[in-house]
């Protein structure tokens, strides 16, 4: 068993007040990082301060980054002002056929602890209330949990309010793979890349569906040759709308995906590229507005159709989705909850009519 203490691991606040710590058993560092939706063009060695300067940086396109350390039999990610990795749907895609563990410091919203086997959510809490936990076998780990210090039946007024819950989050997922990063491992410059999560192995966001009941009921009744359609004719609309209807190669990828056939957009394809291009002016749109030495490098307008481009990019992610429920809840998500040049009454009419069976 892997014997450290809680000063072993202190080291990991130096990554400063968010970052996250994916570990993930028997892939290589190119496998992790392909998961992960890391993009092979930007991968090369590079320090902390580095990344954070891009990450703060509009020129850039404040971009996110994670470092990757082979461990052996386990890998582990790392992200410096990242969270990708404690998101159910991004973890449990990264531990298909194998196993991932993740830990979260997030200063400003809640710390994380995740474990995840072949696709599924096993264990997860928020370190600071280990007595309340989710997933398929919430009670998995007590044992390693109680090694750990943290023991969900302890009384809480008797934990100390200054010591950090992410250390003890740490020191569990070293019970769990037997393996931590060395405290110099990211001294100097270390292999990583940039993450763009549309590229990643998990499922679109808004897969939940939209809120209207008559619609949700509709999309879960729907045969998956309607779902498909849907989906696919709501991202087409959703180009034209736009303006972004002849971007090389978009149209064919839509088509294949109505037809049912695999489609796999690469980071580094033409139409990879213009999704790339998207998703970066949408960041810098939201980014900005938080960059007082950037906020005034996009106009209102600019801002509003960098937005809807980030909106686009989410629902062609859906419509290429092989799995037709979740790409037509994904792919109507602007229409039924989107901003309101993305919505059309008419068209989610249409929709219905569709997903019923019921076409005029």
């Amino acid at each position: 068993m892997l014997e450290v203490t809680p000063t072993d691991v202190e080291w990991v606040e130096t990554l400063g007040e968010v970052f996250c710590l994916t570990f993930v058993k028997g892939l290589d560092e190119a496998e992790a990082l392909s998961r992960f939706g890391a993009l092979p063009d930007t991968l090369r060695p590079r320090t902390l301060q580095q990344a954070s300067d891009d990450y703060h940086s509009y020129e850039a396109g404040y971009p996110e980054f994670v470092f990757v350390l082979d461990l052996g039999t386990w890998t582990v990610l790392i992200e410096p002002d990242g969270f990708q990795g404690s998101l159910t749907e991004p973890l449990t895609a990264l531990s298909r056929g194998t196993e991932a563990v993740s830990v979260e410091r997030h200063e400003y919203a809640d710390h994380a602890f995740c474990h995840a086997v072949d696709g599924t959510l096993v264990t997860a809490f928020e370190p600071t209330w280990p007595q309340d936990r989710w997933g398929s076998e919430p009670d998995r780990l007590l044992g390693k949990m109680r090694a750990a210090g943290l023991d969900p039946d302890a009384d809480p007024e008797d934990r100390d309010p200054l010591s950090p819950p992410y250390i003890p989050a740490l020191l569990l997922a070293g019970l769990i793979t037997g393996v931590l990063p060395n405290p110099d491992a990211l001294a100097g410059q270390v292999l990583s890349a940039e993450i763009e999560p549309w590229f990643n192995a998990a499922p679109p966001s808004g897969a939940d569906g939209p809120a209207d009941p008559e619609m949700a009921a509709a999309l879960q009744a729907a045969p998956p040759r309607l779902l498909r359609e849907v989906a696919t004719r709501e991202a087409t609309r959703l180009a034209t709308v736009l303006g972004l209807d002849t971007t090389p190669g978009l149209a064919e990828a839509i088509a294949a995906a109505g037809r049912g056939e695999p489609v796999r957009v690469s980071p580094g394809s033409e139409l990879g590229a213009h999704v790339r291009s998207w998703l970066t002016r949408s960041r810098q749109a939201g980014g900005s507005l938080n960059d007082s030495s950037a906020r005034s490098r996009m106009s209102d307008d600019e801002r509003t159709a960098a937005h809807l481009r980030g909106w686009f990019a989410n629902a062609l992610k859906a419509a290429l989705w092989p799995e037709p429920h979740a790409a037509a809840r994904a792919a109507l998500h602007p229409l039924t909850q989107g901003p309101p040049l993305l919505r059309d009454p008419a068209q989610e009419t249409a929709i219905l009519h569709i997903l019923r069976g019921d076409q005029p």
